[in-house]
C-alpha cells in the first residue's frame, strides 16, 4: 500500500515587509500535523552568507526539511510549521556573478537594518499563526548572530514602533550553528583575509566601537530573556568561523545564566557550508533542540 505523502506543504516568498523585494519568507507546514499531546513548536530559520551573499537565500533550508520530514517514517518531530527567512543584504560590490549595485535596496543594508528585518518577519508569523513564544529561533552563521541578536530585545522597540505590531514575542529556544558571537574577534582571528574586513564593515561600518555593542557577546541574556534554552551548535572542522566563537559565547551565556535556561555546546561535523547543504547535521541539531525542550518540561 503507498505511503500518503508526508512532505511538509509549502508557500515561498510571502512577503512580511512591503520595504523590498527581499523582505519575503518561505512557510512550510507538516503534514499531517504531529499528533502528540506533548508541545509543539515552530522553528524559524536565518540563513547565513556574511550578511551579503546573494545566493545563500530562505531556499537554503530545503535539505534541512528533507532530514527533519523524511518521507519514509510516519513518526513526526513536535514541529507544527517551519519558517525561513530573507532579509535585507549589505553591499557586494565584487560578487563574482551577482555583484551589489549601489541603487537596490535590497543590497544595501547596514546594521540594524538585518536585525530589523528579522524581527518584523517574526512578528508577521505570530500575528499569523499565533505561536507566541513557542518557537524556536536557529540561525546559520551570520544568521546566528542574528537570532541571538533577536532575543536581546534592544530592537525590538523600534520594530515594534514601525511596524505597529505590537510586542515580538521571544523565542523559548534560541540555536546558533556555526556562529558568529564576537564580531571584532572574528576579523582578528582572520586579520590576514581581507574579506573578513570587508563584509563586517559592509554590514556595520568602519567604527569597530559598533562591531562590539552589535555582538551577542556583549548582551546580559538573563536581564532581558525569559528563554529556556540556549544552543551553540558548531563544527570543529568549520573552516571559515573557528571554535573560538564557541568560546566567546560560552562565557556570555554564562555570566548571564538562570536557573530556568539551559545551555549546551552541540558538537557538529563538516565544514562550514556543508552543514546547511546537506542539512543532516542541521536537522540532527534541531531535533537536539526540541527533545531537550521536551525533557525540561514539569511531569505531573
Amino acid at each position: 500500500m503507498q505511503q500518503p505523502d508526508s512532505s511538509p506543504s509549502q508557500s515561498r516568498s510571502i512577503p512580511y515587509s512591503p520595504l523590498t523585494p527581499l523582505n519575503t519568507l518561505d512557510i512550510y507546514i507538516p503534514r499531517p500535523q504531529p499528533a502528540s499531546s506533548n508541545p509543539k513548536y515552530w522553528v524559524i530559520y536565518i540563513h547565513g552568507g556574511a550578511w551579503r551573499d546573494p545566493l545563500i537565500t530562505s531556499t537554503s533550508i530545503t535539505p534541512t526539511l528533507t532530514h527533519l520530514f523524511p518521507t519514509t517514517t510516519t513518526s513526526l518531530p513536535p514541529i507544527l510549521g517551519v519558517a525561513s527567512l530573507n532579509y535585507r543584504l549589505s553591499p557586494y560590490p565584487h560578487h563574482p556573478s551577482h555583484p551589489s549595485s549601489p541603487h537596490d535596496p535590497t543590497r544595501n543594508a547596514k546594521h540594524p537594518a538585518h536585525i530589523e528585518d528579522v524581527l518584523t518577519a517574526i512578528a508577521w508569523l505570530q500575528q499569523r499563526y499565533g505561536f507566541q513564544e513557542n518557537y524556536i529561533l536557529v540561525g546559520h552563521s551570520c544568521g546566528a548572530t542574528l537570532a541571538f541578536q533577536a532575543v536581546s530585545a534592544l530592537w525590538n522597540a523600534r520594530v515594534e514602533e514601525e511596524t505597529g505590531s505590537g510586542e515580538v514575542a521571544l523565542p523559548v529556544a534560541v540555536m546558533g550553528v556555526e556562529g558568529i558571537y564576537d564580531i571584532r574577534l572574528l576579523r582578528d582571528t582572520h586579520a590576514e583575509i581581507l574579506s573578513y574586513q570587508q563584509f563586517v564593515e559592509g554590514a556595520f561600518g568602519m567604527e569597530e566601537e559598533g562591531w562590539r555593542k552589535a555582538s551577542p557577546t556583549e548582551v546580559k541574556y538573563g536581564e532581558v530573556w525569559k528563554g529556556k534554552l540556549a544552543i551553540i551548535a558548531h563544527s570543529k572542522e568549520d573552516e571559515l568561523v573557528d571554535w573560538v566563537q564557541v568560546d566567546a559565547m560560552k562565557g556570555a551565556l554564562e555570566k548571564s545564566r538562570t536557573p530556568e535556561r539551559k545551555d549546551m555546546i552541540l558538537e557538529l561535523k563538516g565544514k562550514h557550508h556543508e552543514i546547511w547543504e546537506d542539512g543532516l547535521e542541521m536537522a540532527r541539531a534541531i531535533n537536539v533542540a526540541l527533545e531537550t525542550l521536551q525533557d525540561s518540561r514539569p511531569r505531573a
